[in-house]
């Protein structure tokens, strides 16, 4: 009795330190990918790229520091030159790599930089006239990542956002489904499992997902979660994400502009506190003082008669 009782408390000892250095991995990559968001959104482009570089280094199934990397090497017009580095690197170490018995997919220099060919050739379609083609380079970079002997969450994450751009509902799916099997947390993999179940009118099921998320920083992702609560009436709600995404976009370059507008047009449509949504969109303009939207919304606002939506109702 004394053995098994013996056995049973190593057992939970070692299952207690397991689940302590999970939840210590986890919180570890939510304030790397935070530190991301940080530096991204207050226009430290070659910090946050350096950064990203060296989070990929250190681990390379993290989708954040795949895309922030190539989001940062294009704000700074250092996309091309990236990428045509990035090309040559792969290039040579397979053109260089010898076998001696062992696996190339199993190398983790030809890992990132397969992974890296992927998300490079998905920011050529998003930049370039000649989209479709680098979309289906992306794809295939991808699907040579699946051999690897590691499955990495970044890899179908990669081809989920892909499939998305096809429009390809049921793969993007699966892929975000399979993503989310190997790290339910990934900010890309909740945005575009947001995307999706949004597009789809599934609103209940991005809040259900996102709600416990709020912790991370990314104005992109609490933008998806906004939208849902706008979707399903509970507008105080939507207010607070969309605020929260603003917040965290102080130069309004992401969904931080489109969190401002939402929010302008929720208290002069819905709420009718026109005073309210034009300070929203004066908001913009303290950010941007050419932004043809602020100015045509505050127009719009000034002008806007809520008895005469009232009157047209009822006609």
């Amino acid at each position: 009795m004394k053995k098994l009782t013996l056995v049973i408390t190593i057992f939970l000892t070692v299952l207690l330190l397991r689940v302590f250095a999970i939840s210590e991995q986890v919180n570890t990559e939510i304030y790397e990918t935070n530190k991301i968001f940080k530096l991204y959104y207050n226009q430290k482009f070659e910090e946050c790229m350096k950064y990203c570089y060296d989070l990929i280094l250190k681990n390379a199934d993290n989708s954040t520091a795949y895309i922030f990397y190539f989001s940062s090497a294009y704000q700074i017009d250092k996309l091309q030159e990236t990428i045509n580095q990035i090309e040559d690197r792969y290039i040579k170490y397979v053109q260089n790599y010898s076998t001696k018995g062992e696996i190339l997919e199993a190398q983790r220099e030809y890992q990132i930089l397969t992974i890296l060919m992927g998300y490079s050739n998905m920011f050529l379609y998003f930049s370039t006239d000649e989209g479709n083609s680098y979309l289906d380079e992306s794809i295939n970079n991808f699907r040579k990542s699946l051999f690897f002997p590691i499955s990495f969450s970044s890899i179908y994450t990669g081809l989920a956002i892909a499939y998305f751009e096809k429009k390809l509902n049921e793969r993007t799916i699966s892929m975000i489904t399979k993503a989310m099997n190997i790290k339910n947390y990934d900010p890309i993999t909740l945005e575009y499992y947001a995307k999706i179940q949004n597009k789809l009118g599934n609103y209940q099921q991005t809040i259900s997902k996102l709600k416990n998320y709020t912790h991370i920083e990314y104005p992109d992702l609490l933008y998806q979660l906004g939208f849902a609560y706008e979707k399903s009436n509970e507008i105080d709600k939507a207010i607070e994400a969309y605020s929260l995404a603003s917040k965290y976009d102080p130069f309004l370059i992401g969904q931080g502009f489109i969190s401002l507008v939402r929010i302008g047009d929720i208290y002069l449509y819905i709420k009718n506190d026109k005073e309210k949504a034009i300070w929203y969109y004066q908001e913009i303009l303290k950010i941007l003082p050419d932004s043809i939207v602020a100015k045509t919304k505050i127009e719009e606002a000034q002008k806007y008669n809520p008895q005469k939506k009232e009157q047209n109702k009822k006609k």
